[in-house]
């Protein structure tokens, strides 16, 4: 980005016009001193902007939104078609309700396990009685070898048996928990494709632009909306050779579009440190000391930085000036100039004109309407 000074004010000396015979008047550029100020290009922006994009594929359904709508942080702004999401969440739904009943303790395969456990428990007992009664008579010797280790081995297989079965009954706890937990995921993982579809304000704001309309075909990641948020804020553009210069607190004097006849104070507030490769220049940021009653975020806007001292440049009215960067001569012959400092109606030429040469302003411009006082402090 191309920026130079600005004039913030201007010492006017004599203004020497020469009045053809044509309708066109004929004017001489002039050296005037100005007080020195750093030219900054820019816009109007809150100090929260964002935007909101489709999370999914899929039809407008409903916009409740419209530019200059205030809204509040949860409100629902969009909602997307979702058939398919709500047949799918509903189904995980169905899956988990079946897994959670069969995760219950009086779960039918629970159960069933539960039924063998207490078989096998009163079997342990018996056993257990019985190889008691077996050992005493081994005591006494009222029985063999033989007939007590056999009711000892009865005794430990019933022990090994029950323990089998609540291992069992706890694997197929865990497991059906497990499935049960699986299946809540799913629910919470197709709540949250549900919820794509529908948009809420992160926070409270404005709607600053609609790009989409009710009925609309979306793709994940198109923008429905641009949101802000917050205080108005200023946002400049610095050249490179300037941002040395800008300091914290500095004055600005700012002349916006949609108010080309007044200017405003700012101050600088925050001067970014990343040089931007997009609008190949430095950043900063300021408000207003007085702001205007309207403000209309994304107004360009062009701001003069106060510095200390003055100087003398060629200056001609800005109404001279053809596509940016011609004036006319008085021949007619068209000449490109290289301009720089600005200031309300008038422009500094940096290269192509002379005290000397005598231009023209373009018809239907006249000297009282377009070469009035330049903007002061």
């Amino acid at each position: 980005m191309k920026t130079n000074k600005i004039i913030v004010g201007l010492f006017l000396l004599p203004m020497l016009g020469l009045l053809s015979c044509s309708r066109q008047e004929e004017i001489t550029p002039q050296h005037m001193t100005i007080q020195q100020a750093i030219f900054a290009s820019g816009n109007l922006e809150q100090e929260d902007e964002y935007i909101i994009s489709a999370a999914a594929d899929g039809t407008i359904r409903e916009l409740s939104i419209r530019e200059g709508d205030y809204i509040s942080k949860g409100e629902l702004l969009v909602r997307i078609d979702s058939d398919v999401s709500n047949t799918q969440l509903q189904e995980a739904r169905v899956v988990y309700n079946d897994a959670k009943q069969n995760s219950s303790a009086n779960a039918p395969q629970l159960e069933q396990i539960k039924s063998q456990i207490n078989q096998s428990r009163n079997q342990l007992n018996l056993d257990k009685i019985n190889y008691q009664r077996y050992a005493d008579l081994r005591k006494k010797n009222s029985v063999s070898q033989l007939e007590y280790e056999k009711s000892e081995l009865q005794y430990k297989a019933s022990q090994s048996s029950l323990q089998v079965l609540e291992k069992s009954y706890k694997q197929a706890q865990d497991a059906l928990q497990l499935n049960a937990d699986r299946s809540l995921q799913q629910v919470k993982t197709q709540q949250a494709i549900l919820n794509d579809y529908s948009i809420l304000a992160d926070k409270d704001g404005i709607v600053l632009e609609v790009l989409k309309k009710k009925g609309e075909l979306v793709r994940k990641g198109e923008v429905i909306a641009k949101i802000g948020s917050g205080k108005n804020i200023l946002k400049l553009f610095i050249a490179e050779d300037d941002i040395t210069k800008l300091s914290i607190g500095q004055q600005a004097i700012v002349q916006m579009n949609n108010y080309p006849d007044t200017t405003f104070t700012a101050s600088i507030t925050k001067i970014l440190p990343a040089f931007d490769e997009t609008e190949q220049s430095f950043t900063a940021e300021a408000t207003f000391v007085n702001p205007p009653q309207l403000l209309l975020s994304g107004t360009q806007l062009q701001a003069n930085i106060k510095q200390q001292g003055t100087k003398k440049v060629l200056v001609i009215p800005a109404a001279a000036v053809i596509r940016g960067k011609y004036v006319e001569l008085k021949n007619g012959e068209e000449k490109e100039i290289k301009t720089g400092q600005k200031s309300g109606n008038w422009v500094e030429v940096k290269q192509g004109l002379t005290e000397k040469d005598i231009i023209l302003l373009p018809k239907g411009k006249d000297k009282e309407q377009d070469v009035t006082k330049p903007v002061t402090e």
